[in-house]
């Protein structure tokens, strides 16, 4: 076995059967799927029973309560014995072979540690975007669902357990970014993501999901935000970048489907010129590739006040 595949779930009996099939379907690379149940009570562990007894890539973890995400994957990392690991949610579908393609990036690149499967939301509020994935306050593009070398994963510490639930993805990119090792993005969709969310921003439901997307960027910003100075280049890029997209109304096609330069898209553009990781050259360097949006960071920019707890 060559990769770890862990999903959570909890009460999405429907959405875990799309996600593990496609799975199954999608990927040729050898694979553990470790299921992670925080008490379903909707027939999830009875069909986690079923399909294992027939299939031993699926590997039900029966916890039985809600932990939080981050405690929950950790307890399952800790288990995993597979060179690559990656994370899931349960209502994630794998396509265009995206875990096979993140395996062979990694298999070819020893310098890249996580390479991010790009995520298109095919439900809620964010389907108008070409995929998702923002820059944090010291210019970090996140990794919403990833493959990891597991080395990489257990050295870092996997999530922190502080987030719980949510703000556990940008943290862990930062941490494997900012550990010397580079993060990548695969060039086509790797995931179609059935967010359940409210569409309507006027709706309570929309309003709490917003509610704690704002609680762990305040986090995130204490725990990172001192590490944001100095970056000279980075803030000229972005400047350049708002007169570039004020001088061409570019925010009306910012979603667009359409390659304006390089064969790349708005939101590709926007995402190497606003990142502090992310080279200008970055077209012409990946060119021809499965990846690109490489973020690298320096030895002179790792912050020296950095540590992290490894994974025991």
């Amino acid at each position: 076995m060559k990769l770890s595949v862990v999903v959570g779930t909890y009460n999405r009996l429907s959405l875990l059967k799309q996600c593990i099939t496609s799975i199954l379907e999608q990927t040729s690379t050898p694979t553990k799927i470790y299921v992670t149940d925080a008490g379903s009570d909707d027939g999830t562990i009875e069909y986690l029973n079923a399909i294992a007894s027939s299939n031993p890539q699926v590997i039900p973890i029966l916890v039985g309560e809600k932990l939080g995400q981050a405690k929950a994957y950790n307890d399952v990392f800790r288990l995993i014995d597979t060179p690559y690991v990656c994370w899931v949610s349960d209502d994630n579908v794998i396509v265009n072979h995206g875990l096979d393609t993140a395996v062979k990036i990694l298999e070819e690149k020893r310098k890249i540690g996580m390479v991010a499967l790009k995520v298109r939301d095919k439900q809620g509020p964010f389907v108008s975007a070409p995929y998702i994935g923002g820059v944090s306050v010291i210019g970090v593009l996140n990794v919403n669902q990833g493959v990891l070398r597991t080395s990489v994963l257990k050295q870092v510490g996997g999530f922190c357990e502080v987030f719980r639930d949510y703000g556990i993805d940008p943290d862990l990119t930062t941490k494997v970014l900012y550990s010397g090792h580079d993060i990548v993005y695969t060039k086509k969709i790797a995931i179609h993501h059935y967010r359940n969310w409210s569409s309507d921003p006027n709706s309570p439901e929309y309003a709490q999901m917003m509610e704690r997307q704002k609680q762990y960027k305040a986090l995130y910003a204490e725990r990172y935000s001192k590490y944001a100075k100095g970056g000279w280049f980075w803030e000229l890029k972005k400047y350049l970048w708002a007169l570039f997209r004020k001088g061409i109304g570019f925010d009306q096609h910012y979603n667009s489907d359409q390659p304006i330069f390089w064969n790349l898209i708005p939101r590709d553009w926007h995402n190497i010129m606003t990142s502090r990781y992310i080279s200008i050259t970055d077209p012409m360097t990946t060119q021809g590739k499965s990846y690109h949006l490489i973020q690298h960071c320096p030895g002179y920019l790792r912050p020296r006040s950095f540590q992290v707890e490894p994974l025991s």
